[in-house]
């Protein structure tokens, strides 16, 4: 079975789907693909080939999805007030 990937215009990829699809086929699903989710390109992909959802594709390389910022960390202890900045005059 083929995979084929669809991507929209900054390569990111949308969806990843697997069989065997003819070359009218292919436009159909990314006809379908561009109406609902704005993909531009379809491409086929090598089966040992990693995709990720939400990831991107550049220059025949796919590549994961950015990782979210790790969560703030608790710190246990005592808080400390710091003062205020004194005002200063305009130059």
């Amino acid at each position: 079975m083929k995979r084929y990937a669809f991507l929209d215009a900054n390569g990111t990829v949308l969806n990843l789907i697997v069989g065997n699809l003819t070359p009218d086929e292919q436009q159909m699903f990314l006809r379908d693909h561009n109406a609902m989710y704005g993909a531009q390109q379809i491409i086929e992909v090598e089966p040992d080939t990693s995709v990720w959802i939400g990831g991107s594709y550049t220059d025949g390389a796919f590549a994961p999805p950015p990782q979210p910022e790790p969560l703030p960390e608790i710190v246990e202890g005592e808080s400390e007030v710091l003062p205020e900045p004194e005002a200063t005059e305009p130059a």
